[in-house]
């Protein structure tokens, strides 16, 4: 199964399907089987995740060893964020989430680099009542009663933001998330806090 190219891709359609290309200005773009990366070499955390929802269903089959690498970077020399980055302050946030993406174990695994995670408050990552997991089960719903969704997030930085240590990655300020659904456009925005409310129409912005 091959990325499909949306319209939400359209800048970047003159890509070829190989699995990483171009290195401009210390980002990296990497495009894999499921969905694409921008990748900042300067904060050490993807900038932007574009995918499409392809596998809504939860998968029948138990997958193994699914655990967060960084074997796609070291092929192309990124250097990433790392597990012990994360904590109980700041989670492993999946950008493009196993869930929408895992239509068998090995396009599952592909979620599972640390190119693909963020550095994410606890509370808005980890429970399954928090806005940011309401939202990956939103776009699930959607896709299953048979609506093309295209997902973009926007990892955002301002000029408050910190690396975690000297040369570590840096804390992102919020997230943005988009989904089109049949052309139209749901916007939000998560500042990366614990959230001050689960009630996701508090996050959607016009």
């Amino acid at each position: 199964m091959k990325f499909l190219i949306t319209p939400l891709f359209t800048s970047l359609a003159c890509l070829i399907s190989v699995n990483v290309i171009g290195q401009i200005n210390d980002v990296d773009t990497i495009l894999l089987e499921q969905y694409q990366i921008v990748y900042s070499n300067l904060y050490l955390q993807p900038l932007t995740v574009n995918y499409n929802v392809l596998c809504p269903d939860t998968l029948e089959e138990e997958c193994t060893n699914l655990y967060f690498t960084n074997k796609i970077s070291n092929q192309k020399n990124i250097v990433t964020s790392k597990a012990s980055d994360y904590n109980d302050i700041w989670q492993k946030g999946h950008m493009a989430p196993k869930a929408s993406l895992d239509c068998n174990c090995d396009l599952a695994k592909e979620t599972y680099t640390y190119l693909n995670c963020a550095l994410q408050a606890k509370k808005l990552n980890e429970p399954a009542s928090s806005p940011w997991r309401q939202l990956e089960l939103k776009e699930r719903k959607i896709a299953s009663q048979g609506k093309s969704v295209n997902v973009r997030i926007d990892v955002s930085f301002s000029k408050d933001s910190l690396p975690l240590y000297l040369n570590g990655p840096t804390i992102p300020s919020g997230f943005y998330k988009t989904l089109i659904v049949n052309g139209d456009s749901l916007n939000y925005f998560f500042p990366n806090i614990n959230p001050e409310s689960n009630d996701l129409e508090h996050y959607k912005i016009d």
